[in-house]
Formats: structure tokens, C-alpha cells, sequence
């Protein structure tokens, strides 16, 4: 990359421990300040855990007070000063969601507060039932200790995300303790408790003791020796005697009077909220810590940052030539990649076109999307026409058309014809060739190239590209579009040959009934059976005349079509009275033959069918045509490798059998270093034996069912769609393949006497999914293999 090593290790000596140092202080500075934020969410937690408390610390003692009406069906103004306190709370509460901005995701949990005022008027009424007043209740706490999960962990602050842990169980304790309390008032006035209460109460005692022991074990042991303290003796030993009574389902043994319960419960309940509030003076305390620390720790690693960057910025002036010319070497590449992408889509239409008119406007089309090439256009040597996109410089062309076939004219349309070779310009304004020469400043025309598009060897047109840039048009661009005009010209032959083809069909169907002549005949009745036959049916298939007279032309089946197509064949001659298309028989010595087939039905003077007639065309010849053309059109020329329009295919049905299989496919992306050093040196022969040689090293290292292709001048790829179950897997098994590759290419010593400069850039990637495209693919692992140049040349790198 630097021809200058000594430079290059001068710059890495001063820059990279600088960058090293520049990127960890900026690291430590990054996670200060998120720590800073962090003290924020530890504020914010507290405010919401205690805004969430004081409401359900109210609606414990309004569930409190509405059982107690319920039951001895007294009116107390505590109860109505209760609904107020609560209210308040909630409203209180509904302002720290807004502050907070968690009102939407609260909204998820569905607490309305309207539900509860109609609730409490059902209740002042006595028109619902002791259940539901306790279920109703506890719905609503329930779902405000629930949205305690709103609240976000801190993330290096694990002390204070215990506490916070903690107190979220021991709030649910304190809810179970007052479940608890008030299904004792409730029994020991209706001296039961009915199936669901008596539920309730079971499954209200585990819920209370995993709590509890969840308190226990994450509590310091000062805050345990606190709460064993002040434990009310009274309070335990009742609990546990009304707990094995209720249990049992009997009567209360020691007479337990309901505003006995009451005063103890209370002191019960205020000795919990004595602890809650130690919690939360606890974590109050570690919040102002951490802050404190947090701060301090911020405030050294910005002064650390602030020297780091000093230092940096004495060698800025350094790196800016170094950026500078790398910035060059980008664009190139970036040039070379936009091309490969014209080339990409181009390959994708000219399989599927047959028309000579819509290729070359597809073609031209497509070109004018590339940013730097201003304008294009195509010449038809035969048809006298100019393809280009509509406008003032295609109506300009248009008048010099008449002298592009005059080959002693100084023009540059001409001049292509005539040498049958490109013409590249990359200065525009060196010679006046053009009819754009003197407006190429307005027109922003800098550089240009010229090609020779063939069919079957003659000269059928020009193609024509202006370009922004000036050399644009270097050697490798140059190369990929020759590509394009190759590609063209396979696609021309194939339209020719799907016209001759065309046309022979028409000729068949205009032909008369003249039976015996150079075409396979056979005429059979109207059941099928062979009447007649000329000598070259009988050539063609095989048979001795008398070996098919009789039979039915189903001797001739083969099985490579279905009944299928032979449903279609009959319904097409019942109702259109002929039927065309391809068959394959079988002649006699059991080879199957493709037969371009018309069969017509002969009917009488009152329309019924009599006879029906089959004319054949041996298309063998033509059906190896067009596997040798799809073959030039799927596989690179020098090497008979796949090229990339069927890598492309190939990847599609790669990723759909990993998808399948839940397994992973790999693709290694090779570019040979120095390989134009070879081909300026040693000349495009060696070049070309060299990737014909690493083509062969390749195959020699990979397994039969993987995929290698060349996709460019000196790049190749391998696929490999199953290289392991897991990406793991995968991973080792196609760094030890690309070890492999790598090694029998650095094993390459001499081309023909010659000494190898050349080794492989290798990038790899991994794919399991359908998530990313073919394309994306494939520069995920272009993307590596310039990694891969970058460090160094002959090295192996990953896409991360």
C-alpha cells in the first residue's frame, strides 16, 4: 500500500500508541458519563418505588377499613378520610409517571382509577360481596407492585440493584402480611372462610414466606439482626395459632376479639413500614455514594482525555497527505465496485431478452444510472440506428449518423468499425474527435472509451461511453467492460439463434402436406394407429417401415414428459385442431431424441377428425447449441470456471439449504496480490496461466459439492453451503479450508518458468439465514479481503 516502508513505520511508531491511548481514555470517558446518567436512573428508581409504596400502603388500609364496614356494617369517618388520602397518593402518583415518562408504559398494567370510585359507591351500598371487595382490592395492588418492573437496573451499580431487588420482595411481603391480616379479621367474625378466601389464605402464606426468605438471604446481616430486633413476639405467636386454625378449618380456640386483632395487626403493619423505610433510607445513602464516586472518576478521565488529544493533534498534519492519497486508492476501488454492480444487473436481464431493440435500450438505460459516465449511446452498424436515452445530445448524434459506416472519416464511431478494437480517450481535450469536443466543458465530458460489439465475429455495433472523470477508463475498467460487451455479444447469438428457430416453425406450418420429403412424417388414423410413414421418420427413429406400421406412436414414448403433457397434446388438437411444441422419443436403440413436433388434424368435408399428421425436427443439434451458449453464458471462458451470474444462483440455493438444514454456508473471496504486476511484467499470457493454475489449485483443496468462481479478473470465490451445524463450527472448519487455499496458492512458485510474485487476499464470511441479500453477501466477504490486503497482503480475514 506505502511504497515508502521506512515512512510508513515511522507513522505506526508515533500514531498507533497515541490512537491506542485516544481510544481508551475516550472509552473511559464514554462509560463515566453514562455512569453519570446512570445516577439519574438510581434517583429515579427511589422516586417511583416510593411513590409506588405510598399508594399501596393507602389501599392496604382503605381494603382494611372497607372489610371492617363490610363486617360489623358500622359507618366510620376514617373510611371516607381514608378514600381521600388514597386519592391523593394516586394523583401524586399519575405526576411521577409523567416526570418519569413512564405514563405509556404504565398503561400497559390497565389501573383505572374510575373503576375503583365505582367499586368504593358498591361498597357504601353493601351491594357486593365480601370476595369481591378483598379480590378487588388486591387486583389493584397487585398490579402496582407489578409495574415495579418498570423500574430500570443500574448497570455497574450492583449493590443498589440488590437493595433494589430486595425491597421490591419485601413490598410484596408487606402486601401478603396485610392479605394475611385481614383475612383473620374476616374469620374471626364470620368464624370461617369461605372456598376462595380459604384459597387465598393458603396460597397467600407461601407467597409471604418466599418473600420473606428472598429478603432474608439478599439482607445485610445488620438489617436482619433489625428486623429480628423488633419483631413483635405477640403478633408471631397469634399468626401461628390462627394460621393452624384456619388451616384446619375449626372454630378460634383462645377467643381472639376482633379489635384485639386489629391493634395488633396495625402494630404489626407500622413495624413493617419501620423497615421499609430503613431500606430506603439505606438506598438513599447509596445513591449519594455512588454519585459522589461516579463524579470524581468522570472528572480524571476527562483531564486524561483532554492530554491524550493534545498529543494527537501533533501528528494530524502528518496523516492528512497519508489520508489524502489512501483517499485516492478508495475512489478507485469504489469505481471498480459501482462497475461490478452495473455488470451484476446486466447479467440478471440477458438470459430473459430476445429482443436485439430492448437489449441495447436496457443496456444504455442501465449505463446512464452510473453517476460518472455523463452520456452514452449504441451504434447499429446494420440497421443504421442510434440506441440512447432521449434528449438534446442523443438529437446531436443523430446527425453525424450518416457518417459512422464511412471508415475514412476522422470520427471515433468510424475508427471503431474500422480497427475492430477499443478506443479509450482519458482526456477529452487532447484531440478534437468527437462531436461533443467543443462543448465537452458545459457538457462535463472529460474522458471517453469506445467498444466493438460483435456477433459471430463481425462488427454489428459501437458502444459509446462519455465520462465525468478524467482516466477514467484505466485498465481494469476497461476489462470489466469488455465483460459487458461480451455479454452482449453471447446475448445477440442467442437471438439469432431463437429467430432461426422461430422461423423454422413458421416455414413448417406454412409447408403443404407433401409427405415424402428430407422431414420425419407420420400419418396415424383417427384411433391412433400408424398408417403411414416416409423414410425419414423411419431414418430418424430407427425402425424398419414394417417395425411401425400398426403401432401406435406410443412405442416411440420415452418418459420424459407426464401424462400431464400428453392431456394438453390431445385437448390442443380436439379444440385448435393442431398442436406444436418439443417431444422426446425413444428411436430403437433406446437413445432419446428432442423433436421439434407439429401435429395437425386432418378432418373430412363435414369436419370430423379422419387422420392426423406429425412433421418432426431433429433439434439435437440445436438443443447442444444452447447448452454450449448457456454454458459461455455461466462460466468464465479461460478458466471454465462458473462465473458470477451462476455464483449468484448458486448462493440463492445455498442459502435456502441452510435455512432448510439450520446450517451454516461459508464464502471465501480470493484476490491475487501483485497479479497486475505479473500481467504488466511477464505479459497477459503468464497472467492467464497463472489463474488458469490457481483455478486448478483451488479445485484440488475443496470438495466436489462446493462452488468455486471467478467473478473478475484476478478475484475468485468458494462456496461452501454447509461448513458446519453451528456458526462455531463453521467458523474453524472454513479458516482451516482457507489455510488450505492459501498455502497450495502460496505454493505456487514459478509460471512457466517464471517466479511467482503473486498470493492470495483472502476474506471470508458466514451465512445461516435469509436475513442478508446474495449481494450483501458477497461484500461482506469483499469487504474482508481488503481488511485482508490492508494488513499486510497473503493474509486471511473474517467479515465482523
Amino acid at each position: 500500500m506505502f511504497k515508502n516502508t521506512l515512512f510508513l513505520k515511522i507513522i505506526l511508531i508515533f500514531t498507533l500508541p497515541a490512537l491506542g491511548i485516544l481510544y481508551f481514555s475516550s472509552i473511559l470517558v464514554y462509560e463515566k458519563v453514562e455512569l453519570v446518567k446512570e445516577v439519574d436512573d438510581t434517583y429515579k428508581n427511589l422516586t417511583y418505588l416510593k411513590s409506588v409504596e405510598s399508594v399501596v400502603s393507602n389501599l392496604q388500609k382503605e381494603r382494611d377499613l372497607a372489610i371492617k364496614y363490610y363486617l360489623l356494617k358500622v359507618e366510620t369517618p376514617a373510611f371516607d378520610e381514608q378514600q381521600l388520602k388514597t386519592n391523593e397518593t394516586f394523583e401524586a402518583f399519575k405526576k411521577v409517571l409523567v416526570s418519569l415518562d413512564l405514563y405509556t408504559n404504565f398503561n400497559q398494567y390497565k389501573l383505572d382509577i374510575n373503576k375503583l370510585e365505582l367499586f368504593r359507591n358498591k361498597i357504601e351500598n353493601l351491594s357486593i360481596s365480601l370476595d369481591e371487595i378483598f379480590f378487588t382490592y388486591n387486583e389493584f395492588d397487585q398490579i402496582l407492585l407489578n409495574s415495579l418492573k418498570l423500574m430500570k437496573p443500574v448497570k455497574l451499580a450492583i449493590d443498589f440493584n440488590t437493595d433494589l431487588s430486595n425491597i421490591s420482595h419485601f413490598l410484596n411481603f408487606k402486601e401478603a402480611s396485610s392479605i394475611e391480616n385481614t383475612l383473620v379479621k374476616i374469620y374471626l367474625v364470620e368464624k370461617s372462610l369461605d372456598n376462595k378466601l380459604y384459597d387465598i389464605f393458603l396460597k397467600n402464606y407461601s407467597i409471604q414466606d418466599i418473600n420473606k426468605n428472598y429478603f432474608f438471604n439478599n439482607s445485610s446481616l445488620d438489617l436482619i439482626q433489625k428486623f429480628s430486633g423488633k419483631s413483635n413476639e405477640d403478633y408471631t405467636t397469634k399468626i401461628f395459632l390462627l394460621r393452624k386454625d384456619i388451616k384446619d378449618r375449626v372454630l378460634n380456640k383462645f377467643n381472639l376479639k376482633f379489635e384485639e386483632w386489629e391493634t395488633i395487626s396495625n402494630s404489626n403493619i407500622e413495624y413493617l413500614s419501620e423497615i421499609y423505610n430503613n431500606l430506603i433510607s439505606s438506598m438513599e445513602e447509596s445513591a449519594v455514594k455512588y454519585e459522589e464516586e461516579i463524579l470524581v472518576d468522570r472528572n480524571k478521565s476527562l483531564i486524561f482525555l483532554f492530554v491524550c488529544f493534545s498529543t494527537l493533534i501533533s501528528l494530524l498534519f502528518v496523516l492528512r497527505n497519508i489520508i489524502f492519497n489512501e483517499q485516492k486508492s478508495f475512489y478507485k476501488v469504489q469505481k471498480h465496485k459501482e462497475i461490478y454492480e452495473l455488470l451484476n444487473q446486466a447479467n440478471k436481464f440477458l438470459l430473459k431478452t430476445f429482443s436485439k431493440e430492448r437489449l441495447y435500450e436496457n443496456i444504455c438505460e442501465l449505463l446512464s444510472e452510473n453517476e460518472n459516465l455523463e452520456f452514452c449511446f449504441i451504434y447499429d452498424v446494420n440497421d443504421k440506428k442510434i440506441i440512447a436515452k432521449d434528449g438534446v445530445l442523443k438529437d446531436k448524434i443523430i446527425t453525424q449518423i450518416d457518417k459512422y459506416d464511412d471508415k475514412t472519416q476522422d470520427n471515433i464511431v468510424s475508427k471503431t468499425i474500422k480497427w475492430e478494437t477499443n478506443i479509450i480517450i482519458n482526456n477529452f481535450k487532447e484531440k478534437n474527435i468527437s462531436v461533443f469536443y467543443n462543448d465537452a466543458e458545459k457538457l462535463h465530458i472529460n474522458s471517453m472509451a469506445t467498444f466493438p460489439i460483435k456477433k459471430f465475429n463481425e462488427i454489428v455495433g459501437t458502444l459509446i461511453l462519455y465520462s465525468n472523470e478524467l482516466n477514467f477508463f484505466d485498465q481494469e475498467v476497461e476489462i470489466l467492460f469488455d465483460k459487458l460487451v461480451n455479454d452482449v455479444t453471447h446475448c445477440l447469438e442467442k437471438i439469432e439463434y431463437e429467430e432461426i428457430r422461430l422461423k423454422q416453425e413458421d416455414e413448417l406450418r406454412l409447408s403443404s402436406y407433401a409427405f415424402e420429403s428430407s422431414e420425419p412424417m407420420i400419418i396415424t388414423n383417427n384411433v391412433g394407429e400408424i398408417v403411414k410413414v416416409n423414410q425419414a421418420f423411419c431414418t430418424t427413429m430407427g425402425y424398419a417401415r414394417e417395425e411401425i406400421l400398426g403401432k401406435n406412436p406410443r412405442i416411440f414414448k420415452s418418459g420424459h414428459q407426464d401424462s400431464k403433457f400428453g392431456d394438453e397434446l390431445w385437448n390442443s388438437l380436439k379444440v385448435q385442431g393442431f398442436w406444436s411444441g418439443e417431444v422426446y422419443n425413444r428411436k430403437a436403440n433406446d437413445e432419446i431424441i428432442p423433436l421439434r413436433s407439429t401435429i395437425t388434424a386432418i378432418k373430412d368435408k363435414e369436419g370430423k377428425i379422419t387422420h392426423f399428421l406429425g412433421q418432426y425436427i431433429d433439434i439435437g443439434e440445436q438443443k447442444d447449441k444452447e447448452k454450449v451458449l448457456e454454458y459461455q453464458a455461466t462460466h468464465d471462458n479461460l478458466t471454465g470456471l462458473p462465473n458470477r451470474l451462476l455464483l449468484l444462483d448458486r448462493i440463492e440455493h445455498a442459502i435456502t439449504k441452510v435455512v432448510r438444514h439450520k446450517i451454516v454456508g461459508g464464502l471465501i473471496f480470493i484476490d491475487l496480490d501483485n497479479f497486475k504486476e505479473v500481467n504488466d511484467t511477464l505479459g497477459h499470457d503468464i497472467g492467464d496461466a497463472l489463474l488458469i493454475m490457481v483455478a486448478k489449485k483451488i479445485r484440488e483443496v475443496i470438495r466436489d459439492e462446493d462452488t468455486i468462481a471467478r467473478i473478475g479478473g484476478d478475484e475468485f470465490i468458494v462456496l461452501i453451503d454447509n461448513i458446519g451445524s453451528n456458526k462455531d463450527i463453521a467458523k474453524t472448519n472454513i479458516n482451516t479450508l482457507a489455510e488450505k487455499i492459501r498455502n497450495v496458492l502460496n505454493g505456487i512458485t514459478h509460471i512457466e518458468g517464471h517466479i511467482n510474485v503473486s498470493t492470495p487476499s483472502i476474506g471470508i464470511t458466514l451465512f445461516s439465514d435469509s436475513s442478508v441479500s446474495v449481494k450483501d453477501i458477497i461484500k461482506q466477504a469483499d469487504t474482508a479481503m481488503y481488511v485482508a490486503k490492508k494488513q499486510g497482503k497473503n493474509a486471511i480475514e473474517f467479515f465482523d
